[in-house]
């Protein structure tokens, strides 16, 4: 038996693959918030790479931003450390807590040098299931806090990742929860 598949329209030509969209990397202008009792300008970003996923948030602007080098991510750096923000698949059978506790953490286990969970709990951002996992490491002698915030989303989930020393930790809880809370799907 032989299946032969033959796709007529003006789509035929066309196989749609994800990719870094220009738009999603440009910011839009820079609102004030309040941040330690601080005026700290944040920029906003749209991204618009992958069509089912489409989201929103927003950095202070003295951090640089970047696209990732996967559609529907950033790379940032800020004083003291660094982050990112990676759309990721969790499989249709399992749940985000459970992927998250079986697949994400024992590789962040075998691939992180001195890995340690300190802290794992439950949130919601913006209406949406997410979790907090937050885990010391060690690199090149030193010791690292790092936190990841994984938010589900409508058809990917999303990481957003804080890599900073203990210190910068602790000065830059504020920013970092800032960003996690102004992230947002835009097509939900």
């Amino acid at each position: 038996m032989i299946l032969v598949l033959f796709s007529f329209g003006p789509l035929s030509n066309k196989i749609r693959q994800a990719a870094i969209n220009p738009v999603s990397s440009q910011p839009a202008p820079s609102t004030p918030v309040v941040v330690n009792n601080a005026e700290v300008q944040m920029n906003a970003f749209h991204n618009k790479d992958v069509r089912e996923n489409y989201y929103t948030f927003s950095a202070p602007s003295d951090w640089q931003v970047q696209s990732g080098t996967n559609p529907g991510s950033y790379n940032f750096t800020f004083s003291g450390g660094s982050g990112s923000i990676e759309q990721i698949d969790v499989p249709d059978n399992s749940t985000l807590e459970l992927f998250i506790l079986s697949q994400q953490e024992p590789k962040l286990k075998t691939t992180i040098p001195g890995y340690a969970r300190t802290d794992y709990k439950n949130l919601t951002v913006n209406g949406n299931e997410a979790y907090t996992l937050v885990y010391d490491s060690s690199e090149d002698g030193g010791q690292f806090k790092n936190t990841r915030t994984y938010i589900a989303g409508p058809d990917q989930a999303i990481v957003i990742t804080f890599h900073t020393s203990p210190e910068a930790m602790t000065s830059m809880q504020s920013f970092f929860t800032k960003l996690t809370e102004s992230f947002n799907w835009e097509n939900v």
